[in-house]
């Protein structure tokens, strides 16, 4: 991904993916593929979003919830993330 816009509010989000391979076993068996960083914002009226990756943005506080709520997409504002990442 290039550049996230630096005047939106952002939210992140942990996802798991599928690949749609019939003979995946990590689809098949389990959540998926990940899980990978998103990000997602607002341009007008349309919601924008962007691959991140593996490797937590640098925004975003390590908080206990993401480690709780890594099966399942976890949504982080800018609010939660720590004054001094942002």
């Amino acid at each position: 991904m290039n550049q996230l816009p630096g005047n939106q509010h952002i939210t992140y989000q942990l996802q798991y993916r599928k690949c749609g391979k019939v003979s995946c076993s990590t689809c098949r068996d389990g959540q998926g593929h990940g899980p990978y960083w998103y990000a997602y914002w607002r341009e007008g009226s349309r919601l924008r979003s962007g691959y991140i990756g593996k490797v937590q943005p640098t925004c975003v506080a390590t908080t206990p919830a993401i480690h709780k709520n890594m099966g399942r997409a976890l949504t982080i504002t800018a609010e939660e993330a720590t004054p001094a990442m942002i």
